[in-house]
């Protein structure tokens, strides 16, 4: 384990304190629980205190309109003003029960086992809402190999390499496909595509092994349907039948990117630094407006599932809802259909969940 960090923090309402790690046996977490609170309190200041008064103040009773520029503000709070702050200190926007977007804190724990070190994530966003996402039911931890070559492979700006990771890893509902010997999670980025190996070691629980660029991708098998994975912040989960995107084209996607050789697009300049007041929030409705958003706007879990992906819908706007079936069978009448979902649901349960119900 590493020595223990002293960190200044970096922020004007708590001044001449320093973020530290907690120990617990061979278990790090950082920042340490105790000091959640505190921090919390001086970023909300931070982030709501130069927002426009409904939106900083809004709750289950706000508008569609009004929880989408939330949205937007605190995506921007995190991803732009703080992607690499000096204080090591990493941020990001989830959404409440309400669909109403906080600034969390990542807590990193860190535990030393035989095969290495292990990472898992916990968000603080109050003493009321401290997930733990989980992907298909499961936990997510990661293999220390995860973050070293996704620091090594995947250009990042100078401190901007954890923030990314946690952007690209849970920005999204995830497909998984055959990769090499075994299965990988594998989602689009910058115009290429980037695999993460995983496997099922313990019950409820997915372990993240590396990180792979389509340089080191060897081998990637079609699969249809693809496994389709959501994140959630319930311990339960039933995979949805209607989804608000379809599974059949985000694999086509890859897949087209994958036999094309698609390198990755070039890194641009880091926008860190922009200053976070009045001028700026005050902007955020003509940004939303630009996208469309405007009075009558309204948003949604994205598949209708509690977790931190969203799905957002101009005024107007029907929702539509994908049947992976109807999809499928519509596109294909000849296929067996009916063994190849079945397939997949297997998958998706998982070989400890086959195992208890007595399947080989």
């Amino acid at each position: 384990m590493q020595p223990s960090l002293h960190v200044p923090f970096h922020s004007i309402y708590r001044e001449n304190f320093e973020v530290v790690q907690e120990r617990q046996d061979r278990v790090a977490l950082f920042p340490h629980t105790e000091q959640l609170p505190l921090l919390l309190r001086a970023l909300n200041f931070e982030f709501l205190g130069k927002l426009p008064d409904r939106v900083a103040r809004a709750d289950h009773r706000a508008d569609g309109l009004t929880k989408i520029l939330r949205y937007y503000a605190a995506t921007l709070f995190c991803e732009l003003v703080n992607r690499a702050r000096a204080d090591r200190v990493r941020l990001f926007a989830l959404p409440d029960a309400h669909l109403v977007c906080r600034v969390a804190i990542v807590q990193q724990i860190t535990a030393d086992t035989a095969r290495g070190q292990v990472h898992r994530f916990r968000f603080y966003a109050g003493a009321d809402f401290l997930p733990e996402i989980r992907l298909s039911g499961r936990r997510l931890v990661f293999a220390d190999h995860v973050l070293q070559r996704f620091s090594a492979r995947v250009p990042n700006n100078i401190g901007e390499d954890l923030t990314n990771f946690l952007e690209i890893f849970y920005g999204q509902p995830l497909i998984s496909l055959p990769c090499g010997p075994g299965r990988a999670f594998v989602v689009p980025y910058r115009g290429s595509i980037l695999a993460f190996p995983y496997g099922e070691e313990k019950p409820g629980e997915y372990i993240v092994k590396t990180c792979l660029t389509l340089n080191e991708i060897n081998e990637l098998t079609p699969e249809m349907p693809p496994c389709a994975h959501n994140f959630h912040y319930d311990a339960a989960h039933v995979p949805p039948k209607l989804r608000h995107w379809l599974t059949p084209q985000s694999f086509f996607k890859i897949w087209n990117i994958w036999t094309r050789k698609q390198p990755m697009e070039p890194l641009t300049a880091g926008k860190q630094g922009t200053k976070w007041d009045t001028k700026f929030t005050c902007r955020l409705r003509n940004f939303a407006e630009t996208q469309g958003y405007v009075p009558g706007a309204w948003i949604a879990f994205m598949d209708h599932i509690p977790g931190p992906n969203l799905a957002l819908f101009k005024a107007g706007a029907k929702e539509v809802l994908a049947d992976e079936w109807h999809c499928c069978t519509t596109c294909d009448k000849n296929h067996d259909w009916t063994a190849a979902f079945a397939r997949r649901d297997a998958l998706l349960r998982g070989p400890h969940a086959a195992a208890a119900n007595g399947a080989v």
